[in-house]
């Protein structure tokens, strides 16, 4: 493809400059009314120095797949239009060429794309690097680990159909020739407070209404799965579905994914035991007693979740009933006593869901280092790309410990983008003696 033409007046007054610092004038509303000029005319990237702004359209625009990826091979990034492709471009050259570990940043509010730009430079990169059979392996986990992230990892939100609830830092390691070669998933602040509440009009994470949509009659029967409305853990925001999503494939795209990453069918079967049972005990209701200790109202449901888990029904419920407090310290040679004391209601709930939300903890912890098992790279010689997607600034009518993390992490990451575009462009201004307004 020739060089990116030069544009007309005309042309720059209808689409816009592409790169922010080449407007005449740097102000918000300068910015907010260049970036709707280009949205409007299907031109969702615009450069800001390094920086790349991407407007999410909310539809398919046809500029993602294979003829793009062969545009922007090899070409610098000031030779065509701003791209997502030009950028995992300027990242694989320099990582290939300087020898240098790369990272890319990916920052915004809920539903801006995040996750769906991150997917777009991973496959960038797997596209312009090798593809020998070890290298196709190393692509096929990476690639295929997504719908099972997803799955466990992502909620319907207010603003997000598939909001990613965790954050996820991924690396994917090449050898000395530019190939991949491995890679490393780091998740942080997974969004446990999500198991057991959910605003109106959300949902919880995918796998529990995966899982009751696609489970066979069977394995339905050995989990005693019903409908999402039965299980309070579901039931508390009254929506089930999502528009344009088939819980039923999903599902199924989740169990092979599990094959891929190396999850054998009876691991499997543990994982979806495990999130059976978290249902089940979100429906353990207490009530209080004559002497306001808290007991088991209907014991059908803590007896189907001691069955999944494979514990005493009764070792289970004195888990929730009582809370155990230690005197003394053994450790210093003091004397100490532990005592059994019983549970009122409130407490019994906070034992109860503090249960459910470390399992399903651990679980996703788990699934983690599987993925990371089977993308474990041998070679010591080597370099890494990371992508960094965290979850996207939002308010909650409830916002938990994780979602406050994030909105901090997300302010901290727009002051870095200031720093590398507003203090860079200050230097080179002093650098050649240009007064700065």
């Amino acid at each position: 493809m020739a060089a990116k033409p030069k544009k007309t007046g005309k042309q720059f007054q209808k689409t816009g400059v592409d790169d922010l610092v080449m407007l005449p004038k740097i102000a918000e509303d300068a910015i907010l009314e260049n970036l709707k000029k280009r949205y409007l005319n299907n031109l969702i990237y615009t450069n800001v120095g390094p920086v790349l702004i991407a407007v999410n359209p909310f539809k398919d625009l046809g500029i993602a797949g294979q003829e793009y990826v062969e545009m922007y091979k090899g070409r610098f990034r000031h030779e065509l239009d701003p791209h997502i492709y030009a950028l995992a471009e300027e990242t694989y050259r320099a990582m290939k060429g300087e020898h240098e570990n790369q990272c890319v940043i990916i920052s915004g509010e809920s539903g801006a794309g995040k996750t769906e730009s991150a997917k777009l430079v991973m496959k960038y990169i797997s596209a312009v690097s090798g593809n020998s059979a070890g290298v196709e392996y190393v692509k096929h986990v990476i690639f295929e680990s997504n719908p099972l992230l997803e799955a466990f990892g992502n909620a319907k939100t207010l603003r997000n159909n598939n909001s990613s609830r965790f954050g996820k830092y991924m690396e994917i390691i090449f050898g000395m020739a530019g190939d991949p070669e491995g890679g490393k998933i780091t998740n942080y602040l997974l969004e446990k407070s999500r198991v057991i509440y959910q605003a109106p009009n959300e949902r919880n994470f995918h796998i529990f209404y995966q899982l009751i949509a696609g489970a066979d009659a069977g394995l339905k029967g050995e989990l005693g799965l019903s409908a999402p409305n039965n299980f309070f853990y579901l039931n508390q925001s009254n929506c089930f579905t999502v528009d344009d999503m088939n819980d039923a494939n999903e599902f199924k795209d989740t169990c092979h994914a599990m094959g891929v990453v190396g999850i054998n069918e009876e691991e499997k079967r543990e994982i979806l035991r495990c999130c059976a049972a978290i249902l089940h005990i979100g429906n353990v209701e207490f009530v209080s007693d004559a002497k306001d200790q808290a007991v088991v109202k209907v014991a059908q449901p803590l007896d189907m979740f001691a069955n999944l888990m494979q514990v005493d029904a009764k070792a289970a419920q004195k888990a929730l009933l009582t809370r155990t407090i230690q005197t003394g310290d053994a450790s210093r040679g003091k004397r100490g006593s532990t005592y059994s004391c019983p549970q009122t209601v409130e407490g019994a709930v906070y034992s109860r869901d503090a249960f459910a939300k470390a399992l399903y903890s651990r679980v996703f912890d788990w699934i983690i280092d599987r993925v990371n098992q089977s993308l474990q790279c041998k070679s010591k010689d080597n370099f890494s790309i990371g992508v960094l997607d965290i979850y996207g600034f939002e308010i909650f009518h409830k916002n938990g410990f994780e979602q406050l993390c994030i909105n901090y992490v997300n302010e901290k990451l727009q002051q870095i983008f200031i720093q590398l575009t507003l203090k860079a462009e200050q230097e080179e201004y002093a650098a050649e003696a240009i007064p700065w307004e």
